[in-house]
């Protein structure tokens, strides 16, 4: 669904630049080619000021530095805002104009199955698909991980209401690999989907979990939404607190949390995480980049291998 949705999306901004190019170019504006470049930018640029937009109010929202957190500097500062916008753009626009409505459907690639290497089902969030894994994927495929990734669907659902597909998804890969425990790896709302299953069905097949940008502690950027997983999302929601107050405390060291502190989209940053779990803090990257950057697949990659390392010393 959310493929259909931003299909459409796709259709009105082209019909947006074709007639912004032919308005230039009869009105003798602007030359057919300058017509053409123009009409193709508007979309672009109109992306980037939403984006633009995002980051004001995750910077107007960002909350008190940790008393025992360094403050790096305002021009340090202002260099890492300004490289999480420069590289949240055409990640952004790559994401939501290309692989999610045109790209959702295709195989991550294929490599040698390692024994050895632990399963991953990956969970996008909000408004997103399993394109959102384009740039992850391949480089898990690549180490020799089997990968699938599933589709949150109904969009605008409770995110209780994901819980049995990733139950489902969970079972199948374990099936098709062998694999007594797998990894899950999920961006935004997806870690909150995650926590809602093991709060339902346990954790005894899943060996870790790596979330990244997921606002574990509610969002400001969550008023702006809609759907009931949105307002589940909202700072101080009462989904939130029951999530917390019912599921197992020992199971969040099997957590890694990954955050920016430069989000774009979940705000306050430097709180986004849980107690007992491991918290990797990066500076220089927005919301969709964080699914897309290298360094943070090594991140994974590592939380994913200590996970099986500890199973391994568990069993001998």
């Amino acid at each position: 669904m959310i493929a259909t949705l931003q299909r459409w999306g796709l259709v009105v901004q082209l019909a947006l630049s074709a007639l912004i190019a032919v308005w230039l170019a009869s009105r003798g504006h602007a030359s057919v080619g300058a017509a053409i470049a123009i009409g193709v930018a508007v979309p672009l640029v109109l992306h980037a000021a939403l984006l633009t937009l995002g980051f004001t109010i995750a910077w107007a929202g960002r909350g008190e530095r940790p008393a025992d957190e360094p403050g790096p500097g305002v021009l340090a500062e202002l260099g890492h805002w300004t490289a999480a916008w420069l590289r949240e753009i055409p990640d952004s626009i790559r994401t939501f104009g290309v692989a999610q409505p045109l790209l959702s459907r295709r195989p991550f690639g294929a490599a040698a199955h390692d024994p050895a290497r632990m399963p991953v089902l990956l969970l996008h969030g909000y408004f997103c698909n399993r394109g959102l894994w384009r740039r992850m994927a391949p480089r898990l495929i690549a180490r020799g991980h089997p990968v699938e990734a599933l589709d949150l669907e109904p969009p605008f659902a409770s995110i209780d209401d994901y819980a049995p597909r990733i139950a489902e998804a969970v079972d199948a890969l374990r099936r098709r690999t062998g694999a007594p425990r797998i990894a899950l790896v999920a961006h935004s709302m997806g870690g909150l989907a995650a926590r809602a299953y093991l709060r339902a069905f346990g954790d005894e097949a899943i060996a870790c979990v790596v979330t990244l940008g997921t606002p574990h502690q509610g969002t400001v950027h969550a008023r702006l939404g809609r759907g009931r997983n949105v307002r589940q999302m909202r700072r101080g929601s009462d989904w939130l607190r029951r999530l917390a107050a019912e599921e197992p405390a020992e199971g969040l060291r099997k957590f890694t949390v990954v955050l920016s502190r430069q989000d774009n989209i979940v705000a306050p940053q430097a709180v986004q995480t849980l107690p007992g779990a491991t918290t990797v803090t990066l500076h220089g990257l927005g919301h969709i980049s964080l699914a897309c950057d290298p360094r943070v697949a090594r991140i994974v990659h590592e939380a994913i291998e200590s996970a099986q390392r500890d199973a391994q010393r568990r069993v001998h």
